[in-house]
């Protein structure tokens, strides 16, 4: 009789579509932009702080604006003309480059940026025009870190001279992951007769970056003060750094040099009529750098509060697998009630499912993203089912005695039929299903701490059937950022929205010349807790897991994501 059981079984597990209790969308599309540090202080904190800071800075004659000169020399001017050489040495391999940056601003305040170079001129072992076209991005996008310093670490040291040394530290709640490294770095300026005269930056320890190890970074910068209208810009600046990348020693070294400025009124100042020639020779070749970027909207007003702003676009991908008790509480196959035959109490369906999803998604807004995801899953599940025997009670009733009951009880088991006798039975499955959705993700974060809200819509499809319902899950969470290692800690909660019982129609089925529909009940806990941790390695690059555990489902997800 198994086989007729086994039999039964399958199909009914086949049509019950065993995908709310096997996924879990949203998980599969987690990695949700996880805000960055806000507003480092409080109202009453920030603004006894920047009382402090502005005492320090107009005693000293020191302009708001000379920090972010360290972070991004865009910050100066509307117009001038830049020269940087460029040299690296690594495992005794020296590479060398020289190019110019010419920077316009027109009336509306858009900013023209071009690359100009001699191809002589250009290391050939690597893309330098790629290179540092993003670094002038990043330059770009950081000019409104105005106030990217921590105020509570300022100190001011009068000479006996008359000079003044201002220190400060960067801060390391509102530098975004492209300069992290900043939080590592301790600032000096040297102020004489009321003027800024040079800013010195050095590491205060090693530090990770694009897949190099420093051990040393320092970069001085001297200025220049107009003297018709006091503004003050970079005269030049020197980076120096020293470190290691796969084991092997590297120097690396950048020269900047400002050979021309021009101001506002039309005036110029020119350091270096040598060089501005030179990049005005109409041989040289160009690239224009692309600043602007649509998303995400609003960037500009976030960056200017000293908020980090996530890359627009990521692509990540997901590996989940997941354990889940089933329980049934009854049976309804095609109208017919089965409780009496299959005890629901104590049938119940043990489910492992492994996952492997691809998520597309976007920043609309620095704290509103939207994916979408697909992928595959593979089921392997034990359905174990109660038989009662009841059939016998049945006989009994319809021969009219216990006596001619046995009888024929006895003759069906001899033709291998034992279905008057209760029996536990385990039916094996294996299933193949498509999975397709889409969610979005809301995000904040004050200091440290961050919490988002998750929402995903998913549907699966099993091979060779129609798609099934649609599922929602949804994932509120909260975290706490470990700054000195860009990674974060997140504790929450998952719901899924699964019904309480699985219905459908499964066709037409010529045998039995009529639709196969099913109504089963089942027992499944809608909640469950989640912990986690994100690492972010680079500003590319992060790497996510996470831990599910509810009273009927278990699981762990994998994900691998880049931003771009």
């Amino acid at each position: 009789m198994n086989k007729y059981y086994r039999t039964f079984l399958q199909r009914l597990c086949q049509s019950i579509n065993l995908k709310p209790a096997i996924l879990t969308p949203g998980v599969l599309a987690l990695l949700v932009t996880l805000p960055a540090a806000a507003v480092e202080n409080n109202a009453d904190d920030e603004s006894k702080l920047r009382s402090e800071v502005e005492n320090i800075f107009e005693k000293y004659g020191i302009s708001e604006d000379i920090p972010k000169l360290g972070i991004s020399s865009l910050t100066q001017g509307e117009n001038l003309v830049e020269h940087m050489v460029r040299t690296i040495v690594e495992d005794g391999e020296v590479h060398k480059t020289e190019v110019f940056m010419v920077k316009t601003t027109d009336a509306k305040g858009n900013i023209d940026l071009r690359i100009k170079y001699d191809p002589r001129n250009l290391d050939e072992d690597t893309n330098v025009i790629e290179e540092i076209e993003s670094a002038t991005k990043t330059e770009y996008l950081l000019r409104s870190y105005s106030q990217g310093y921590d105020k509570s670490s300022i100190t001011a040291t009068e000479k006996d001279n008359g000079d003044v040394i201002v220190e400060f530290n960067y801060s390391k709640y509102q530098l975004p992951q492209d300069i992290a490294y900043f939080r590592f770095m301790k600032v000096s300026l040297l102020v004489v007769d009321g003027n800024v005269q040079s800013m010195s930056i050095t590491n205060n320890k090693p530090f990770d970056y694009e897949g190099y190890t420093v051990d040393s970074y320092k970069q001085d910068i001297s200025f220049v003060v107009k003297p018709d209208t006091g503004q003050v810009f970079i005269k030049d600046k020197h980076i120096v750094a020293s470190g290691s990348r796969k084991g092997k020693p590297v120097q690396y070294e950048t020269k900047i040099k400002t050979i021309a400025y021009y101001d506002k009124d039309d005036s110029v100042v020119i350091s270096d009529r040598d060089l501005l020639t030179k990049v005005s020779d109409p041989r040289m070749r160009e690239e224009k750098v692309e600043l602007d970027r649509y998303f995400p909207l609003m960037a500009d007003l976030v960056r200017r509060q000293g908020i980090d702003v996530p890359l627009p676009y990521g692509v990540s991908v997901s590996y989940r697998k997941q354990d889940m008790d089933v329980g049934f509480t009854y049976f309804d196959i095609m109208g017919l009630k089965l409780d009496d035959f299959f005890d629901p109490e104590k049938s119940y369906g043990i489910v492992t499912a492994e996952s492997m999803a691809i998520r597309a998604d976007l920043n609309i807004l620095p704290f509103w993203n939207v994916y979408v995801l697909g992928g595959k899953i593979k089921v392997d599940a034990t359905v174990n089912t109660e038989y009662t025997g009841v059939i016998r009670d049945v006989l009994e009733e319809k021969l009219g005695s216990e006596f001619k009951a046995d009888i024929a009880c006895k003759l069906i088991d001899e033709v291998g039929l034992p279905i008057c006798d209760p029996a536990a039975f385990g039916v094996p499955l294996q299933l193949d299903y498509t999975l397709a959705g889409f969610g979005t993700t809301l995000s904040i974060g004050y200091r440290e701490f961050f919490a988002s809200l998750t929402g995903t819509y998913a549907v699966t499809k099993l091979d060779g059937q129609d798609w099934g319902e649609g599922i929602v899950t949804v994932q509120p969470m909260v975290g706490y950022q470990l700054l000195d290692y860009r990674a974060q800690v997140f504790v929450g909660a998952e719901y899924q929205g699964l019904k309480a019982n699985m219905e459908g129609n499964l066709g037409f089925i010529e045998e039995l010349n009529r639709d196969f529909t099913f109504d089963v009940g089942v027992e499944l806990n809608q909640w469950a807790y989640l912990v986690g941790i994100n690492k972010q390695i680079g500003k590319h690059y992060n790497i996510t897991a996470l831990y599910n555990k509810g009273e009927t489902r278990e699981a762990f997800t994998l994900n691998f994501g880049y931003r771009f």
